[in-house]
């Protein structure tokens, strides 16, 4: 990726040497840096706000609230994972995590999800599970695109809100599909307490 950048950057300059047009060359680059700057600030305001919301939220009990009405559907999807708490806490955890939109805080969720259901030695069928929702990542409230909108001048930046969700969805359906279909009959092993 480096190499594709540096040598679009070089096609660049080389162009606007040989048009005689530097200048533009100039106005760009200093547009670009001006815009990504105020773009990287927009979203940096707009994850500490979510993020003190969702932690107040957490404090409140609406994380926990969501972590328990995900947990039967969850329990019906990965039943091996189930079968030990510490895997199954940390997976319902992420997977509320992310349905609130935290984003960045879902992170290190998911990465201590995996670790646990690495060391409950989990399925194989469990563990791409986990990884389609994660990837998946149906948001009820997607708050880096709205603030992303927002910065681009959206007169109503939450009319994304239905169509992404729905993407989502269609996402996840038709990964689970494929999940059913290649792990038909395989991954109904226990997790072993090995900790």
């Amino acid at each position: 990726m480096g190499i594709a950048v540096a040598a679009l950057a070089v096609i660049s300059v080389i162009f606007s040497l040989c048009t005689g047009d530097i200048s533009r060359l100039s106005e760009g680059f200093s547009k670009s840096v001006t815009d990504s700057a105020e773009l990287a600030l927009t979203l940096a305001c707009s994850m500490t706000f979510w993020s003190g919301i969702m932690r107040v939220a957490e404090k409140a009990g609406i994380v926990r609230a969501v972590c328990r009405a995900v947990r039967p559907v969850l329990r019906l999807l990965m039943p091996d994972v189930f079968k030990n708490d510490k895997a199954a806490g940390a997976v319902s955890m992420n997977v509320a995590a992310n349905l609130l939109g935290m984003g960045n805080a879902a992170t290190p969720l998911g990465l201590a999800a995996m670790r646990e259901l690495e060391a409950a030695r989990c399925s194989r069928r469990s563990i791409a599970l986990f990884i389609l929702l994660n990837t998946s990542s149906i948001q009820l409230l997607p708050a880096t695109v709205i603030a992303l909108r927002t910065q681009a001048g959206s007169a109503s930046p939450a009319d994304c809100v239905a169509p992404i969700l729905f993407n989502s969805a269609a996402a996840l359906a038709a990964g689970l599909i494929m999940l059913f279909i290649l792990y038909a009959g395989k991954g109904r092993a226990s997790c072993s307490f090995s900790h």
